[in-house]
């Protein structure tokens, strides 16, 4: 036995499919069925399954494989064996989703929704139009906390920016760090954040905030020193005790500093 896909499809001279510009394409098709794994022994016995399953498309119990004279013919049937690696994801077996929990049957019947770059590989969604599992896991894991780079545009040699966004009425701000151009990563704020600061962006206006550079840091400077230079800026601007940062993203900093902390306690207790 093999494994089969198959696709009804409406016979060319019949399909008068027009692009955007009005122009029609008689070489094109219309596929009206798509049978993604039928078992069987060979193609002819895929005819058949396809024959009892679909025989309102077969009359005089005709499957055809191309277009031919007959005009009584109106479909015709295009059958592949699968792929060796269509195959592997049928053999790995059933897969669970990583947020609502149903369990699918294999990858190749359920593509799974992936996205590799933010969550790795192991992580999986139900896909849907409007990626529900998928935008509500995100949502759960980054509540309260920003979203990681966008590594499309990211290189060896991106530079990394420590950034400021200032609330100009009340001189609140946002201290963060990015090796994505610094508008790439107020635009990530302004539109995926589920953290406080992201929320309370998108409710107000662009014309009341500034967006800055603090310092341009060198593309292979360790993470530590990273995060040691964006805690120092967060305690300079006080922007965890009187603005949109929620925690120091270096301990070091903060113990070295700790007395400048209880300084902002007291005057805020005054």
């Amino acid at each position: 036995m093999g494994f089969f896909k198959a696709f009804i499809r409406v016979v060319k001279s019949l399909a008068v499919i027009e692009d955007k510009y009005g122009w029609t394409n008689p070489f094109d098709s219309v596929t009206i069925i798509r049978e993604p794994l039928i078992e069987a022994k060979d193609k002819n016995e895929v005819k058949e399954i396809l024959l009892s399953k679909y025989p309102q498309f077969f009359p005089k119990d005709k499957v055809y494989q191309r277009e031919t004279k007959d005009e009584a013919q109106f479909f015709y049937v295009v059958i592949f064996p699968l792929y060796e690696y269509e195959k592997i994801l049928i053999e790995e077996g059933e897969w669970k989703c990583s947020q609502c929990g149903q369990v699918h049957e294999n990858k190749y019947v359920s593509k799974p929704r992936i996205d590799e770059r933010l969550l790795g590989s192991d992580v999986m969604f139900c896909s849907s139009d409007d990626d529900v599992c998928y935008e509500n896991f995100k949502k759960e894991k980054w509540n309260n906390v920003e979203f990681p780079d966008d590594e499309y545009y990211i290189t060896k040699e991106s530079p990394i920016y420590i950034y400021k966004c200032t609330e100009k009425a009340t001189d609140k701000c946002y201290v963060g760090k990015t090796r994505n151009a610094p508008f790439f990563r107020w635009w990530n704020h302004l539109t995926k954040s589920y953290s406080p600061f992201g929320l309370y962006l998108r409710e107000t206006k662009l014309s009341d905030w500034t967006f800055e550079v603090l310092e341009e840091l060198p593309s292979n400077i360790e993470d530590s020193q990273v995060n040691k230079v964006e805690s120092e800026y967060m305690l300079k601007f006080n922007s965890i005790k009187n603005g949109f940062n929620s925690v120091i993203s270096n301990k070091e900093v903060l113990n070295n500093n700790i007395n400048q902390i209880d300084i902002f306690v007291l005057i805020e207790n005054r």
